[in-house]
């Protein structure tokens, strides 16, 4: 039988625990050093209702590189 091999990345996020918006807002300082209302932005629009640390993580990042026109 063959096994479908997965890159490291993908394996940790199927497997990390994933949270409610409202708790990921409560808890934005301690866990990603930015204030509730930056990862409101961030998260404006999303689909999904439960989310990693490390997703909400990468679209804070992108959130905060994005320009300004």
């Amino acid at each position: 039988m063959a096994v479908k091999k997965t890159p490291k990345n993908e394996a940790s996020k199927n497997n990390s625990p994933r949270y409610p918006l409202t708790e990921l807002k409560t808890h934005a300082e301690e866990l990603f050093e930015v204030r509730a209302e930056v990862l409101a932005g961030a998260m404006y629009g999303a689909d999904a209702e439960l989310f990693t640390v490390t997703e909400v993580k990468e679209r804070i990042q992108q959130f905060m590189k994005a320009k300004v026109v």
